[in-house]
């Protein structure tokens, strides 16, 4: 598994980073989240269930936009705090550009009037870090298991 850096990166399953055709059936998921220590963790989680996703990280909000552009991921992992621009900016952006894509908030600020506006925004899940982090490993799962092979 390549190590994501402060500035992100991509990682890539190992069962499936030989095989061209089973990079192409991958999940494609964008992190974006500005704690390394929470993205290394995200990613290792991934890792650990085995799951087929092809994983790009990056820490801010500008990156985030320019990854989503060249990415195009099926799912986003997106934290609300971010230097940069902030997730509830990044989610109007992503959902008005791509209102199919998946996208699951994780934050430290589980308020309700925060979850109350990312869902207004369009988010599909909105976790807390503190109580909720592993259940974003668990929608993954469930759409690796719906996710279509490409036509």
């Amino acid at each position: 598994m390549a190590h994501i850096g402060r500035t992100g990166g991509t990682a890539v399953a190992p069962q499936a980073s030989g095989d061209p055709a089973a990079r192409e059936r991958m999940l494609r998921v964008l992190i974006i989240e500005d704690s390394p220590i929470v993205r290394e963790r995200l990613i290792a989680l991934i890792d650990q269930r085995h799951l087929p996703i092809r994983v790009a990280a990056v820490a801010d909000g500008l990156q985030a936009v320019l990854r989503f552009e060249k990415l195009c991921p099926d799912a986003v992992v997106l934290d609300v705090e971010l230097p940069g621009l902030n997730g509830f900016d990044l989610l109007a952006q992503f959902k008005l550009q791509r209102p199919d894509r998946v996208v699951i908030m994780l934050t430290t600020y589980a308020y309700p009037e925060f979850r109350e506006n990312a869902m207004r925004l369009g988010a599909d899940y909105f976790f807390d870090k503190a109580m909720e982090f592993e259940r974003v490993t668990e929608v993954l799962s469930a759409l690796v298991a719906t996710h279509p092979p490409p036509s």
